[in-house]
């Protein structure tokens, strides 16, 4: 968005010239930019004045990055950083570049390795597990030819025949010999962050390292988090159930798809897979975004795969877990919806993924969606025939959190049923949506919300400035950014509905006009 002035509190510049700036910005979009960008440019009218708005869509994984042409792919490709740009890195340009083909990383010998490094009972079951399974590829070939046709070992460039990274990380006895850092941490809180230690405690309840190959590290994650997690215990007809925190086959689904779909490539050897647990959430997070073209939105999707390591993925279907001699992954785009699934079925709201050039990020929140609390609240919704996915759905939007049709998809329904049941809340009249097609949200609408401005001395609000009243409850401090995602309103809107708010003295903000550390919160 161009012609509004972030020194004059973001009004609208004067002298503006809407028509010129459209012009030249299409120009530089089409002629100075590589690949040439196709973005959709319109003048808007912002009250007297006239605003340039684009809107660029997301390029093809194929063509990125996009860069300056004058200045080269490596020079002049840059991403955005709070309030300014910063230029990227050689290993997230690389990450780039390996989303238009398939990397090899795990198909690369290990200088050093020999078959000896190998865990011989894991690697005779595998040999025999294949040669069973598949004859008519393997039966008659020697163990050394069978690990030649997995991709367990290959030749050097000497002739000489070591082990694969992704053989030796799935079946070596100490793959930390040769990448000490191909490992998983784990680290337990006592608080909402690292910073919140409470005074004189301590500043970790656990903190390790789990070593080994990657049936060896998920089968002992697992086990750290259980036991840092409580137990609640139900009584029925069957006998007791014990209920985790934390679903035992959800965390590991997802430490298991951490180890697998990371990146493997040498900028990020030095990086292993973290698992942090905090007071009130689960984190698991490894280097390299999501690979290919692949979105947040698409995770637990019916068949949404797009796999990094191929060759590991291949290898750790057919290598067993040391505890329950189940094996490490189906390879069969299972593993999300396994978690969803596991989490949905202890009444815990879907995992948030975050994913970002260098990082993925799985947070699991450690709290059952449908309280008591919030169950009372939506009786008193008076609105009879509600799917128990609306009950979840109203949950999230209750919570402050805006839901798509992914959202109700992780939540265990089909695409068109996810519309059919966010438009049947929006005919009701406890939803609202906001952006269309894909960019729909969906936020409950300002009569439902708990607390309203209204009821703390605003009057004459619109609903803009209801739904980020109710954003900013609970003594939260937002930036313009969060207050967007929260909402689902435009940046024009948020921005509106602050200053009616500040000029009401409902609203204050934390930091100047142009600090990135600019914050808003209620008076």
């Amino acid at each position: 968005m161009l012609g509004l002035d972030e020194n004059e509190d973001f009004h609208a510049a004067p002298g503006f010239d809407a028509a010129r700036i459209r012009d030249a910005l299409a120009a530089a979009c089409s002629d100075d930019l590589h690949p040439p960008v196709r973005a959709e440019i319109d003048v808007v009218p912002f009250g007297d004045a006239l605003l340039v708005v684009a809107e660029v869509g997301e390029l093809d994984p194929r063509f990125k990055p996009c860069y300056v042409a004058a200045r080269g792919e490596y020079n002049g490709s840059f991403t955005r950083g709070g309030d300014g740009d910063r230029r990227l890195t050689d290993f997230e340009i690389h990450l780039l570049h390996t989303n238009r083909g398939q990397p090899d990383d795990d198909r690369q010998p290990v200088d050093g390795a020999t078959q000896a490094d190998l865990e011989s009972r894991e690697t005779d079951a595998l040999v025999e597990r294949v040669r069973l399974r598949q004859p008519r590829a393997f039966a008659g070939l020697s163990t050394e030819q069978v690990l030649r046709r997995l991709n367990v070992l290959a030749e050097d460039q000497e002739g000489r025949l070591r082990p694969t990274l992704g053989g030796l990380l799935a079946l070596g006895g100490y793959p930390q010999q040769f990448f000490p850092q191909l490992n998983a941490t784990f680290v337990v809180y006592p608080g909402l962050s690292a910073q919140d230690v409470p005074a004189n405690g301590p500043r970790f309840l656990d903190n390790r390292s789990f070593d080994g190959p990657i049936p060896v590290i998920v089968d002992e994650a697992v086990t750290a988090v259980l036991r840092n997690t409580s137990v609640r215990s139900f009584v029925d007809g069957a006998g007791r159930t014990d209920v985790y925190d934390y679903p035992a086959e959800a965390v590991r689904e997802a430490v298991a798809n951490a180890l697998l779909h990371r990146d493997y490539s040498p900028y990020s050897r030095g990086t292993p897979v973290q698992i942090t647990l905090y007071a009130d959430r689960l984190v698991i997070a490894n280097p390299g975004g999501l690979f290919g073209a692949v979105t947040e939105d698409d995770l637990g999707g019916e068949g949404v795969t797009s796999t990094r390591n191929s060759v590991l993925a291949k290898l750790l279907q057919d290598v067993r877990l040391p505890e329950t001699g189940r094996m490490v992954c189906e390879n069969r785009a299972s593993g999300i919806p396994t978690m969803l699934r596991e989490l949905r079925r202890i009444g815990s709201p879907p995992p948030e993924f975050h994913s970002r050039i260098t990082r993925f990020k799985v947070i699991m929140p450690r709290h059952a969606l449908l309280g008591d609390e919030t169950m009372t609240w939506i009786a008193s919704l008076r609105q009879p025939g509600l799917t128990p996915t609306q009950h979840l759905a109203l949950a999230e939007m209750r919570a402050g959190r805006p839901v798509t049709n992914g959202t109700m998809r992780n939540l265990g329904l089909e695409a068109h049923r996810a519309t059919t049941e966010l438009s049947d809340l929006v005919s009701r009249g406890v939803a609202v949506r906001v952006g269309e097609r894909r960019h729909a949200r969906y936020l409950l609408a300002p009569a439902e919300i708990t607390e309203t401005p209204q009821q703390s001395g605003v009057r004459g609000s619109g609903s803009a400035e209801e739904l980020v009243w109710a954003a900013l409850a609970d003594g939260a401090e937002l930036s313009r950014r969060d207050l967007e995602v929260r909402t689902g309103l435009t940046w024009t809107k948020v921005l509106r509905a602050l200053k009616m708010l500040e000029a009401r003295n409902q609203v204050v903000f934390t930091a100047p006009a142009r600090s990135p550390l600019r914050r808003y919160r209620r008076v």
